[in-house]
């Protein structure tokens, strides 16, 4: 049986170790900092220069070498709490290894079950793509790496929490091929309230609604991301916003089926 069943790492809201659901308490933001360094590449031996790197912004201190042992020995006692081996967390001449399978970190999970969703959407089957998505979206418990103050790894955060922005796309596009088109117009309005430069968004929200058979709504949509884009970064809308606006006033209901690239 495998011992991590009932024990995760969480890294989709606060880096955080749980058994049964219950967190294991993790002191020191250094401690964090480590434990998310080795879960983001689980099995591979990660070097003591790359977790230095990461969680001091390139600034270690004199002393990095000692507070990486006490890191590994503090996670290794949270392991040992949550009923795991301190080996866990093995040791290696050049650096570090979190010994755990992927499907112990919700991440690896999270991934797993989008792709999973995304070959159901392919194939038609939006009701069990709507469920499983759903699933995996509630497996976010905030923005990604929370209250982790390094920069570099506030950036993996990000680009991890561009992944959830994704799902939350495909949500959308769920919802269109169930008929579901205000909740599409719901999802993809906060997602343009979040990122307002991302013009694949606004061309989501043109579709959407004119799906609703809210003509006028979408074509609302393309002037005020026209006047955003303009007044705020300098650009006019791309070739993609421009056709899809353009197959708006000539009702091209194929080229306007959500899910067909513009």
């Amino acid at each position: 049986m495998n011992t991590w069943n009932d024990v995760t790492i969480r890294l989709l809201g606060p880096v955080t170790l749980v058994k049964d659901s219950v967190p294991i308490h993790i002191s020191g933001h250094r401690q964090r900092c480590f434990l998310a360094c080795l879960a983001l590449r689980p099995g591979q031996a990660i070097s003591k220069e790359a977790i230095s790197e990461e969680s001091w912004d390139g600034e270690p201190p004199l002393t990095v070498s000692g507070q990486l042992q006490t890191s590994a020995w503090m996670i290794r006692t949270a392991l040992q709490k949550a009923g795991l081996p301190r080996d866990a967390v093995g040791s290696h001449d050049c650096g570090y290894e979190l010994r755990v399978p992927p499907e112990s970190i919700d991440l690896f999970v999270f991934r797993d079950m989008v792709r999973g969703v995304r070959e159901l959407h392919l194939r038609g089957q939006h009701r069990e793509a709507s469920v499983r998505l759903d699933a995996a979206l509630a497996l976010w418990k905030g923005p990604a790496l929370a209250g982790v103050t390094s920069s570099r790894l506030r950036r993996k955060g990000e680009a991890l929490d561009a992944e959830r922005t994704a799902a939350v796309e495909l949500r959308a596009l769920i919802d269109v091929g169930l008929g579901n088109y205000n909740e599409a117009i719901v999802r993809l309005s906060e997602l343009v309230a979040r990122d307002p430069f991302r013009e694949d968004l606004y061309v989501g929200l043109m579709k959407a609604y004119y799906a609703e058979g809210r003509q006028a709504d979408a074509i609302q949509v393309f002037h005020r991301a026209k006047q955003i884009l303009r007044e705020q970064i300098g650009i006019n809308p791309g070739a993609r916003m421009t056709k899809v606006m353009q197959a708006i006033l000539r009702q091209d209901e194929q080229f306007l089926r959500v899910g067909t690239p513009a």
